[in-house]
């Protein structure tokens, strides 16, 4: 009886949505490419305004602006993957899961990375980009005004969470959702299961009872299913 439990177990559709920044490469795609053009105080400037994330995400893509996609490509490209990303993604296929970036950064950086660990999709901001150059707007999925959540970020990553798992067929309880800082709270609380790596804030470390404390993706899996 426990064998067939865990062969039905198996095939249960699953899906685990992680955060791209600090969660599956190691820093933060705005900072590696702001540093690049002498605008980090402005960036750091914007995000202790207190705006709204939202408000902070076009504020931020406006700083941006004259910048080129290959500028964006090559920050993101300079940032490591975290340690054992591939193997844990691995791992997670082959436990049947779904698996993809929900991130209030660029499509333009999440695309690559996605790429380069094959994953099933992403939600971010969508950066404007006219022959080639950065216009300084950005094209916000929200999410939050649909569903009444607090988060109020460019990208609701609890609004995405849903919608993927309904995309794919999978029953919130079958998630699994991985995040570092108070951006993924609202999708970690959300999910079956909700893994705060790394927290770099006191807000998620408060919020989560499931921390990695360690930097390894691999101790992720200690609370996958």
């Amino acid at each position: 009886m426990l064998l067939f439990f865990q062969r039905a177990s198996a095939l249960l559709p699953k899906l685990a949505a992680f955060d791209m920044d600090g969660t599956l490469i190691q820093g933060r795609l705005v900072f590696a490419l702001a540093d690049q053009f002498n605008l980090s105080d402005k960036v750091r400037t914007v995000q202790a305004s207190g705006a709204a994330g939202y408000e902070q995400t076009s504020a931020i893509a406006a700083l941006f602006a004259g910048l080129t996609r290959k500028d964006v490509e090559d920050a993101i490209e300079s940032i490591p993957l975290i340690k054992n990303s591939d193997q844990t993604i691995a791992a997670l296929r082959g436990m049947g899961y779904k698996i993809g970036i929900i991130s209030d950064s660029y499509t333009l950086a999440a695309g690559a990375v996605a790429e380069r660990l094959q994953l099933d999709f992403v939600a971010a901001n969508e950066l404007q980009i006219e022959n080639g150059r950065i216009t300084g707007r950005v094209d916000m999925p929200l999410g939050w005004d649909r569903i009444g959540c607090f988060c109020k970020i460019s990208v609701c990553k609890r609004y995405h969470l849903e919608k993927f798992a309904d995309q794919f067929g999978v029953p919130i309880e079958n998630t699994l959702a991985v995040g570092d800082t108070k951006s993924d709270i609202c999708m970690i609380q959300r999910a079956g299961v909700g893994v705060a790596f790394m927290p770099k804030d006191s807000e998620i470390r408060n919020a989560v009872d499931k921390i990695v404390p360690e930097c390894d993706l691999l101790e992720v899996l200690e609370f996958a299913a």
